[in-house]
């Protein structure tokens, strides 16, 4: 079954790709070609093809507690990254029919490029759309929110190690003005792995108030994930990419495990806030593994030039500047996780402080600074630390 799931990607993957070569051949229409703010758009009477990309350079400084401590001497490291150099080509066949291809190349482990979304989505139902190939697991309001418009250079503790990220499968949605509904099947482990496992994943979200400058959103989501024994293990590096995975849980052979988040957002004029909290209850291949682990997060923002966060279909978008001199956002975060089960692992507090300057729609300047607190739960001590990442983003 997995390998038939392969070959659906790939077959998709082609398919887009040949979309882009055939496209003036079988367009019989006039052609639109323009660039718009964010890809390069072709169109004709019912089809047309966007083309565009970001690539994001980051720099972390980080003290010897973001590291391992064979690794690292008291003074710390500092690390330079592609962080992303991703290529996304959207397609729409007709009123009903479109695909999305992306690829991401800054894998510095291998030199060809990762394919993080492949897929085909139906819309002609009136009630919901349907999706096939490889796509985002709904989960999570900052975990659904793309890297490149999430207001901090890295996701929260939380989202991060519990988010199910891009796996293939077929799913269901619906997007109205007050109710976002996602539930799919995917596969639910790693194309590599040699078992057929699965997962059954869905989000539900409620926007009761909305609008021009404001909205409210609460949501619920969840993800029962079939493991057939694999081991399951929490590993994150507390925010800094660059970074050591300092935090982790024990591993644990698992039978299944299910995922449960609740998510919340508010918006009002330049002021935003949201918050999110997860946990995973883990069901082990023995029954005295079994173990629970948890994480939440509190964020805000403001817009000194007065700007307002946009939100569309369940997720934050991109900031467009009101002035030529560009967007200034202050931005805080306190975020925890707990990752310490049955006197093994760790649990770590994280508090940080940002200001990013959106210079225009397509350019980005961020800069982080986060203090951390780790506590050993098999050795019982804590240890602290600070970081400061920045990054340049250019959305093309």
């Amino acid at each position: 079954m997995e390998w038939i799931m392969e070959k659906t990607v790939f077959k998709i993957t082609l398919m887009i790709i040949a979309g882009i070569f055939l496209f003036p051949m079988i367009s019989l229409g006039k052609m639109d070609i323009r660039y718009t703010d964010d890809s390069f758009k072709i169109k004709t009477n019912a089809q047309s093809i966007k083309i565009g990309g970001t690539l994001m350079w980051d720099v972390d400084s980080a003290g010897d507690v973001f590291w391992d401590s064979e690794n690292i001497d008291d003074s710390g490291q500092t690390h330079s990254e592609i962080r992303r150099a991703c290529l996304n080509i959207k397609t729409k066949m007709s009123d009903n029919w479109k695909a999305e291809l992306s690829l991401d190349f800054a894998d510095d482990d291998d030199a060809s490029a990762e394919v993080k979304d492949a897929y085909v989505e139906y819309s002609g139902w009136h009630l919901m759309n349907i999706s096939v190939g490889q796509n985002k697991e709904p989960f999570g309001i900052e975990a659904m929110t793309s890297l490149k418009n999430i207001s901090f250079v890295e996701r929260s503790m939380a989202s991060d190690a519990f988010r199910p990220g891009h796996n293939i499968g077929i799913s269901l949605n619906a997007d109205t003005n007050k109710l976002i509904w996602q539930v799919g099947v995917y596969q639910a482990q790693d194309r590599e792995d040699d078992s057929d496992t699965y997962a059954v994943s869905g989000r539900l979200a409620v926007v009761p108030w909305k609008t021009d400058t404001g909205f409210f959103h609460v949501g619920i989501s969840g993800s029962c994930r079939d493991f057939d024994g694999t081991e399951f293990e929490i590993k994150e590096s507390a925010q800094i990419h660059t970074a050591d995975n300092i935090i982790y849980s024990d591993g644990i052979d698992t039978d299944r495990f299910l995922l449960c988040g609740t998510e919340t957002a508010f918006c009002m004029g330049p002021f935003s806030f949201q918050a999110e909290y997860m946990l995973a209850d883990v069901n082990a291949v023995e029954e005295n593994d079994d173990a629970t682990f948890d994480g939440y997060y509190f964020a805000a923002s403001w817009f000194l030039t007065g700007e307002t966060r946009p939100f569309r279909n369940g997720v934050w978008k991109r900031v467009k500047p009101e002035s030529s001199y560009g967007a200034w956002e202050l931005v805080t975060r306190y975020s925890c996780l707990d990752a310490a089960e049955n006197g093994q692992g760790t649990s770590a507090d994280t508090y940080t402080l940002g200001v990013n300057w959106h210079i225009n729609p397509n350019i980005r300047l961020m800069n982080n600074y986060t203090y951390l607190w780790v506590t050993d739960e098999s050795t019982q001590t804590e240890t602290t630390g600070d970081a400061v990442s920045v990054r340049v983003q250019c959305v093309f």
